[in-house]
């Protein structure tokens, strides 16, 4: 059967009624017979832990309309937004899908190409954001992602198109603000608490405290000396909000200090990554009978021992921090 595929590529941090619009709109809008979600797994773009298991977001993205769920591990997650869409459309282009469809502010694939020459043709500063680099431009986060996934489409021969973004719906940010504020929220049986910075940083600190910083400087994202800062600062501040916030400088934003200390904690080089800089695997993680079928003779990946070992490693060390004893890859059928 040739089914006409649309990949959606997202965190579920959490899931929210934003997202079940989305996945609404985008089966409305594509015509698709097959809707693939390749979803963040333990940790975030923004280098924040997931406060939902990837077995709860695939079972809430199956039940919302999603026919195939993928995982997007850690190492590939936690990136600035070129490097996180390049390796997420890299991976949904294994299966050589048609479409990818996303949340835009601007809803305009034209403006959002032309913002995309715009920054081929600006000297870019790397420690500047996107809108900094370009200036005038007031460009939000959907569409800065946007930009990325359009680059990466073009690469693959994939169709980009985009549904405007509803801001009836709160967004992530606001929910887990206003979760943490003992707020109830949709769904917010299925959220954990305890995966948050201010859990893991005693961990975090110990090992900052107890690694020289000639160590420090061969994890990935460690760089121009952020090694002495991070440590000092461990020595300094007890509490995570404290360090991250002395942490941070005009080269090194809150979310990449986030990401950089991810690194660290699950200790992985710069070596690791340079091996390992392209995702060109299809984990699943679940499907319904029409993902079931669209996988036929594909070659994906479904059991923990079919992981590449440098994949094998992260998925260990991070149930091991959430205080998890192995558990087994369950790929989740769901029969609507």
């Amino acid at each position: 059967m040739n089914m006409k595929t649309c990949g959606i590529i997202t965190e579920y941090n959490p899931f929210h009624q934003g997202h079940i619009y989305h996945i609404k709109k985008t089966k409305e809008l594509t015509q698709c017979d097959c809707l693939i979600a390749i979803v963040s797994n333990h940790f975030t773009q923004r280098g924040l832990f997931s406060l939902l298991t990837m077995e709860d977001k695939t079972k809430l993205a199956l039940e919302a309309g999603c026919n195939l769920v993928m995982e997007l591990p850690p190492c590939y997650a936690a990136q600035s937004a070129d490097y996180f869409a390049n390796y997420a459309v890299e991976s949904l282009s294994q299966l050589h899908i048609d479409q990818i469809c996303f949340g835009s502010e601007t809803n305009n694939i034209s403006t959002l190409k032309e913002y995309s020459k715009q920054m081929e043709s600006t000297q870019v500063v790397p420690s500047l954001s996107m809108n900094q680099n370009l200036y005038t431009k007031n460009i939000r986060p959907n569409d800065i992602l946007g930009i990325q996934y359009i680059k990466q489409c073009e690469k693959y021969g994939i169709t980009p198109c985009t549904i405007a973004r509803n801001d009836s719906f709160k967004s992530a940010t606001q929910t887990r603000k206003e979760y943490f504020d003992g707020i109830s929220q949709f769904n917010d049986a299925y959220f954990n608490k305890s995966q948050t910075w201010d859990t893991y940083y005693p961990y975090l600190r110990k090992f900052l405290l107890l690694s020289d910083t000639n160590t420090l400087s061969t994890y990935f994202l460690v760089n121009e000396g952020i090694e002495y800062r991070l440590k000092e600062n461990a020595k300094k501040y007890q509490k995570w909000q404290d360090f991250l916030m002395a942490s941070i400088s005009k080269t090194y934003t809150k979310a990449r200090i986030q990401r950089t200390c991810m690194f660290i904690l699950l200790q992985i080089t710069k070596a690791q990554m340079q091996e390992n800089n392209h995702f060109n695997q299809v984990i699943v993680s679940g499907f319904d009978s029409v993902g079931q079928e669209f996988l036929k003779g594909k070659h994906v990946i479904t059991k923990f021992k079919e992981l590449p070992k440098f994949l094998q490693d992260i998925e260990l060390k991070c149930q091991y921090l959430s205080f998890d004893t192995f558990k087994a890859r369950k790929v989740m059928y769901y029969d609507r």
